[in-house]
């Protein structure tokens, strides 16, 4: 019998998946069974159409089931629909793309104090203050606007401001007129207003945002004024408030709640508030935005912070309780929120107005001293008399386009570890990498723990509790680039913001010191042999093109080593390369003799003596566009130390990441 329930007594092969295996077995199955039926199998005869038919269906099925199986796996899944969904199941939020930060520098002059002329001052009291969401536009392109995140307010005179500058005096030599300045972080993007009618309540109803690349949700207002709050998922009630003095019943930066004084300024409070309005954000295919509410709707009118109900609840009681629904006190959860519904409300019969912010990628990482022109219409002040002006020292920081399919893998990879704490080094990476989009973005990472910032070994030292975080970002080019400190020693924005998301997750004992991390750039020699009749040319450029994507840079990351043998095959593999006859990395090309001397370039370092700080080498010295110097060599000389000429790229002792920067100019190769 050709069936039988036991797959080891048939002579079926259940493992034909092809077109060309599912055929030939039908054709043999159709020979031992049906020998007397039929016999023609000629390839024109209608019963090889039937066979080759069915071999078809069964290649295309087979085709579809290994495909799932290969989507329903992280390290294998190939469409970034299908990666966003793994990736939101493993806790990590795919972000749409990032935006830049930077410290924008504003000045007011004020007059001067004359009462006394021992001790002449500025005169505060000519001294504005300027709400949050002052607009700056930049000068080199209309379309990048930054938006300030914290009020200017120059009545505050503290250690942490630069003191004031005498710029004006009158005809005896006194002193009449000084300049205040005051530096204020501000992110990059486009605030867009839109309105949502919403009729009969919903559970977890959602609205998708038409724009692309949203960089975060600025606010959520119904049409009762209520504030809807954006909460990580629907299960937390606790969203964190930030109070500019202005904005409660504290008079100035100076004050306590009790209007007691202090010598130490303190612009905003920071409270903890239970909410029922809440909502998450979430990332779709089409790197859109939609936002989702809760499932519960407020029982009878009742105010915010009371208890509300599920949607399936309502007009139902439960047996055993009241038609009330008041339960006790021990039947509150406090870590998920109430009992009856610890997902939020749902909007229902109201209009919800949704402001939000647009990025425009790496656009948004402008030079430094070009976001300078004041939107007037945001000012909270009149600084007509005040000559109010405004500039960045620094270049902006952090922005890139939306995360490639391999960083959505990777960093879903690293978040699965870390549940919701940072206690090993994996920990402290994948929740730096995950940091919100608002805040910038952090292209690379590395943690260790104890004193010697550049040591690689993580066991127990002298500081166990010293975490050291080394971090690199992207320009607007998406090189890597070290984030600069201000010439005060003022953090980058970029460093605040990270210092302040990851202390949320530390363990209370560890001590967070951030540092840049180093880079070193490099190029590449190679020298093939093509088959016969191809374009030599034509070659090259394709083995060009092969070593840009074998060191994208979204695959370097901090101490790794680069295997030379892994670029060999990959360039075997060419169909227009015969062999390979070397392929090596280098910061010098001119130790390679066969290399003409019109195609000698610079090293590929900074060589000035004086190099402390990438970014500080004299511009005008060689390789002043370049990183660090390291030694190539000694992994492709026979007679080195270092796996004695295997290729094999060892990663410094200090935290760097290779990059090939200039792949146009840096990739040098003969084809034979």
């Amino acid at each position: 019998m050709p069936y039988s329930d036991n797959t080891n007594d048939s002579n079926i092969n259940y493992i034909n998946k092809d077109f060309t295996g599912l055929k030939a077995a039908l054709i043999e199955y159709a020979k031992a069974y049906y020998p007397n039926s039929y016999r023609d199998f000629n390839e024109t005869s209608p019963g090889m159409m039937l066979i080759e038919m069915s071999a078809y269906v069964g290649d295309v099925l087979s085709f579809y089931i290994d495909n799932q199986y290969k989507e329903s796996m992280l390290p294998m899944a190939d469409e970034r629909r299908n990666l966003i969904n793994l990736a939101t199941t493993l806790g990590y939020k795919v972000k749409p793309t990032t935006t830049s930060f930077v410290n924008l520098k504003f000045t007011q002059n004020v007059g001067a104090t004359t009462s006394d002329t021992g001790e002449i001052s500025p005169d505060y009291s000519q001294a504005i203050t300027l709400n949050e969401s002052i607009q700056v536009k930049s000068t080199s392109n209309n379309n990048v606007i930054f938006e300030t995140l914290a009020p200017v307010d120059f009545r505050v005179s503290s250690s942490m401001n630069p003191d004031p500058e005498v710029t004006g005096t009158d005809g005896d030599g006194l002193i009449n007129q000084y300049t205040l300045t005051r530096e204020v972080a501000a992110i990059g993007g486009t605030r867009i207003i839109k309105q949502f009618d919403v009729g009969s309540p919903t559970k977890f109803y959602e609205i998708q945002l038409t724009d692309k690349d949203v960089v975060e949700i600025i606010s959520v207002t119904d049409s009762n004024n209520n504030t809807w709050h954006e909460v990580e998922y629907l299960a937390q009630d606790k969203v964190r408030i930030d109070t500019f003095y202005s904005g409660s019943i504290r008079n100035t930066a100076y004050d306590f709640m009790d209007n007691s004084t202090s010598n130490i300024a303190v612009p905003f409070t920071m409270e903890y508030k239970k909410v029922s309005k809440r909502f998450i954000t979430k990332t779709n295919e089409d790197n859109s935005t939609s936002l989702i509410f809760g499932n519960g709707v407020l029982k009878n009118g009742q105010t915010i912070g009371e208890e509300f109900l599920d949607l399936q609840q309502v007009g139902l009681t439960i047996p055993g309780e009241t038609a009330n629904y008041e339960f006790g006190e021990d039947n509150i959860d406090i870590g998920l929120g109430d009992s009856q519904s610890t997902l939020g409300e749902t909007p229902f019969n109201t209009t919800l107005t949704v402001v939000y912010r647009v990025s425009k990628g790496l656009e948004m990482n402008v030079s430094s001293n070009d976001v300078s022109s004041i939107v007037d219409s945001t000012l909270s002040a009149d600084t007509s008399t005040v000559n109010l002006l405004c500039t960045n020292p620094k270049p902006a920081y952090g922005a890139s386009h939306k995360e490639s399919i391999e960083e959505i893998r990777q960093k879903a990879l690293a978040f699965f570890t870390t549940q919701n704490r940072c206690v090993t080094q994996q920990d402290y990476e994948a929740r730096i990498l995950n940091m919100p989009a608002k805040f910038g973005q952090i292209a690379k990472v590395f943690v260790n723990r104890g004193d010697d910032l550049s040591t690689l070994d993580t066991d127990e030292s002298s500081d166990t509790n010293r975490v050291n975080i080394y971090t690199l970002t992207y320009n607007r080019l998406k090189n890597l680039s070290v984030i600069n400190d201000h010439s005060d020693g003022t953090p980058h924005p970029l460093k605040q913001n990270l210092k302040k998301y990851i202390s949320n997750y530390k363990m209370l004992t560890d001590d967070i010191i951030i540092s840049n991390g180093f880079i070193i750039n490099f190029g590449v020699v190679f020298d093939v042999i093509a088959h016969r009749n191809q374009n030599k040319q034509a070659v090259k450029y394709d083995c060009i093109e092969e070593i840009k994507k074998y060191f994208n840079i979204d695959k370097m990351q901090f101490h790794q080593v680069i295997y030379t043998s892994d670029l060999i095959y990959a360039l075997s593999s060419l169909d227009s390369v015969r062999s390979v006859n070397f392929v090596e990395l280098t910061q010098d090309f001119s130790t390679y003799n066969y290399i003409d001397g019109d195609f000698q370039l610079s090293p590929l370092y900074c060589n000035d003596k004086t190099h402390t700080t990438l970014g500080e080498c004299n511009p005008v010295g060689a390789g002043a566009q370049y990183g660090w110097m390291y030694d190539f060599n000694q992994f492709y000389n026979p007679a080195g130390t270092a796996f004695k000429g295997s290729g094999i790229v060892l990663p410094s002792k200090t935290p760097a990441v290779f990059e090939l920067k200039n792949p146009n100019q840096n990739i040098i190769g003969v084809v034979h």
